[in-house]
């Protein structure tokens, strides 16, 4: 079979157990983004009261990422799917029903934590059956996935609360996202614990959550400054790009369109992220991937001009891109096959602190200096990310290492 029969049969194979149900599933928080706000305003949350809500999706994936590694060892990547489905529906659909401060930080905290099983369940699902010649592939789809609900969903989500009223939106939402739950169950059941491309079929015995973590203590100290920083670095963008552009006197509208630029290339250039990665192996993909960030950074850092910051944003954009799939790419290389689902567990819980790092960084160095300097202290260490995949972790894909 050719090369690219053999990695269009892998993705199409793909596509009913892990690409439609992350679909769904992101399709359905997208739409959320921008009406819970909306929502939370209506109903008389103070502005604190709201960011803790609002907070509380991430909260749940970092407090829920270790449990549901846990459980995917436990119960199996197919039960832990569709129960992680069935509960980001449910506590979606509620939002409308409840003023209470209390159930709603509840639900966000449900949701959030449903949402990281979900995501673990199937990036351990292509881990422990897609060859790691294709998996670059397979993770930057994944990527795209979310990429494409983010960019739709949004506006869908606006329009339906303008026409239907926020209770109905929630609904919906809640109903787009339990339709995930469907194409697994059209996949042949042959092919449901099927191993599509693995190197080695022969069966290991598991281990548990903290059994994993301590046996593979080594490779979790030595990759996790890669996932922690670089979602630093990309959580921090989200936060100085606007904030830069409303500094210049950018309208809203403006300063929008400037973060769409990004998002538009991050939405094009995933499938050549997947190229890169399997053709030409991990490095090849990451450090020119995140050098392009640096440098955009750098260059917004210094942008005294409209021009300037659409330029760094497209750099950006550009960089963020074609490193989608990456960091999902990386820490399933380095699964042991032992525990992938614990192992990618706690690699997640690593990666969310970085969310939690990236807009503090940006609030405390631009009040102490300016954002211009958060910007580039941002670009450092991204540079510090390149420097420690090429110095410590090395080279991960096989055919290249």
């Amino acid at each position: 079979m050719a090369p690219d029969e053999r990695v269009s049969r892998v993705l199409r194979r793909l596509v009913l157990p892990v690409y439609l149900p992350i679909v769904a599933g992101t399709f359905g928080l997208a739409l959320l983004v921008p009406v819970l706000p909306l929502y939370l305003t209506e109903v008389g949350l103070s502005l604190r009261m709201t960011s803790v809500v609002l907070s509380g999706v991430g909260i749940g994936a970092t407090i829920g990422g270790l449990p549901a590694g846990a459980l995917i060892a436990r119960f199996g990547e197919r039960r832990v799917m569709f129960a992680a489905i069935a509960a980001v529906a449910i506590t979606s659909a509620v939002l409308g029903l409840t003023e209470a401060s209390i159930a709603l930080v509840a639900m966000r905290l449900g949701t959030g934590a449903a949402n990281i099983a979900l995501r673990l369940s199937r990036q351990t699902y292509i881990t422990r059956r897609v060859a790691r010649t294709v998996r670059g592939r397979a993770m930057s789809t994944i990527g795209g996935s979310f990429r494409m609900s983010l960019f739709v969903g949004p506006l869908l989500g606006g329009v339906l609360a303008d026409t239907l009223g926020f209770e109905a939106t929630f609904a919906i939402a809640g109903a787009v996202t339990a339709l995930g739950m469907i194409p697994p169950l059209l996949q042949p059941a042959a092919e449901r614990d099927d191993v599509l491309d693995a190197e080695d079929g022969s069966p290991v015995d598991p281990i548990g959550l903290f059994e994993s973590i301590r046996v593979h203590r080594r490779v979790l100290a030595l990759v996790a400054f890669v996932p922690m920083l670089t979602m630093a670095v990309r959580e921090g963008r989200y936060v100085v790009v606007p904030l830069i552009g409303d500094d210049l006197g950018l309208s809203p509208t403006a300063v929008g369109a400037l973060v769409t630029v990004g998002t538009a290339a991050d939405l094009v250039l995933f499938p050549v992220a997947g190229y890169v990665l399997d053709r030409f192996g991990r490095l090849a993909a990451m450090v020119p991937s995140f050098g392009l960030i640096a440098i955009g950074l750098v260059v917004l850092g210094f942008a005294d001009t409209t021009g300037a910051a659409v330029v760094a944003g497209a750099i950006m954009g550009i960089g963020n891109g074609l490193s989608s799939g990456s960091l999902l790419t990386l820490g399933s290389d380095l699964a042991p096959a032992d525990a992938p689902g614990p192992f990618l567990a706690a690699i997640a819980v690593i990666q969310d602190v970085g969310k939690i790092i990236g807009p503090l960084l940006v609030g405390f160095v631009g009040s102490a200096a300016s954002l211009g300097t958060a910007s580039l202290v941002l670009a450092g260490l991204m540079v510090f990310v390149i420097a420690w995949l090429v110095l410590v972790v090395g080279e991960t894909s096989p055919r290249h290492a």
